[in-house]
């Protein structure tokens, strides 16, 4: 695990994560890839490449590898960790895709929906709202049974689920909370 420690690692998410050992890590962050369907990209979104990463699978594909990864951070994280997974909602063929729709098929337990207000994000199709949120599900590996965990403090209590983040409130927040420790 040490080899691990500061440093970026480039690779196959799956694979990487596999190789970390089990209770380890005390929170996880991410962002995961949309499934945005390379060939239905807006103008806002058309020339975002990625190295080797295919963001064009089909929903039943893309929602067992979402499954699969979320699953093996629960595996690494320890009781009483938690995870932070951001996505959006997203629509294909007029239908409506929740990102709970798999996260209901982990492990986790769904501690907190945060919605993200980015305001923003540009309306790439007129056939519906402008959508400027996203999501920030706080999850949750319980310790034994308890599917709650420790009470906030008052202060952190306070906090709301609608927000709009930027990168040093963010970490700012994360501290107060003890979950991110640069």
């Amino acid at each position: 695990m040490k080899e691990w420690l500061n440093k970026i690692i480039q690779d196959d998410t799956l694979k990487v994560l596999k190789n970390l050992d089990s209770n380890s890590i005390d929170v996880s962050i991410t962002s995961p890839p949309y499934n945005k369907q390379e060939k239905n990209k807006g103008w806002l979104v058309k020339n975002v490449k990625y190295d080797s990463y295919k963001d064009s699978k089909s929903e039943k594909e893309y929602e067992e590898e979402q499954i699969s990864v979320i699953n093996e951070i629960f595996r690494i994280t320890k009781e009483g960790g938690s995870f932070f997974y951001n996505h959006k909602t997203r629509w294909e063929k007029g239908i409506m895709i929740h990102p709970m729709e798999w996260l209901l098929k982990t492990k986790w337990v769904v501690r907190q929906e945060i919605i993200w207000d980015r305001t923003i994000a540009a309306n790439i199709r007129g056939w519906r709202f402008w959508q400027v949120d996203e999501r920030i599900y706080w999850l949750y590996k319980p310790v034994k049974e308890n599917k709650i965990g420790k009470e906030l403090e008052s202060s952190h209590a306070l906090l709301t689920s609608i927000g709009v983040f930027l990168l040093k409130e963010t970490i700012h927040t994360l501290r107060r909370f003890h979950l991110f420790y640069p």
